[in-house]
């Protein structure tokens, strides 16, 4: 399986609109005072994007040379300080043969749902279903798993997910992982299936 990946050059796409942001702030076509405080509590890392997703954190994932999925996602493996228990028929049908070569590293953020929402807007705040933002390597969320409470994901029940397309139908699909009764459940869900994500759910991308 090839996830697309690119390199992104931040300079390119910040210089125009913070140009076009102090031009308006001048012209007083917005309230500087409120801009310096949203842009304050930006630095501060308290921002939400397009109403949906807010900022939880950056996550700095290593390079994997190869990663096999069935022999890391399997149930009674330790990952971390905890257990595989489940592992879902969908994530073994669409993932379970999944194999991985020269998974770069990565900086990955983490969202948190702001409210219920389907697939289809998370992704097009990450670009789309064919942008490299959007996909994560299982490699990359293996080792959110792997981190703990270090890796900015819940460990109370609450779903924690990440976008990659799956070699079997090529589609984009959902990878998900929770904690339950202290061990490890991981699933997949289809992300054109019509069902909603609940507020709090955590989402690596972007």
């Amino acid at each position: 399986m090839t996830v697309k990946n690119t390199v992104t050059d931040g300079d390119k796409i910040l210089s125009p609109k913070l140009v076009d942001l102090t031009r308006r702030c001048a012209e007083g076509s917005l309230p500087t005072e409120y801009v310096a405080k949203a842009i304050q509590e930006m630095n501060e890392g308290n921002f939400i994007i397009g109403g949906l997703l807010k900022f939880v954190g950056t996550l700095h994932l290593k390079a994997v040379k190869r990663f096999v999925v069935a022999d890391n996602f399997k149930v009674g493996n330790m990952v971390g300080e905890r257990k595989i228990g489940w592992i879902g028929p969908n994530f073994q049908t669409h993932f379970g043969g999944v194999v991985e070569e020269n998974v770069p590293a990565k900086t990955v953020h983490i969202w948190q749902l702001t409210k219920n929402s389907l697939d289809a807007p998370i992704c097009k705040l990450f670009g789309g279903e064919e942008s490299p933002k959007t996909q994560t390597y299982l490699a990359h969320q293996f080792q959110m798993m792997e981190l703990g409470e270090k890796g900015k994901s819940h460990f109370d029940g609450r779903a924690n997910l990440g976008y990659t397309d799956s070699p079997v139908d090529l589609d984009l699909w959902v990878p998900c992982w929770s904690v339950r009764d202290g061990e490890f459940a991981v699933a997949a869900n289809s992300a054109s299936d019509r069902f909603e994500w609940h507020v709090g759910r955590r989402v690596c991308g972007g």
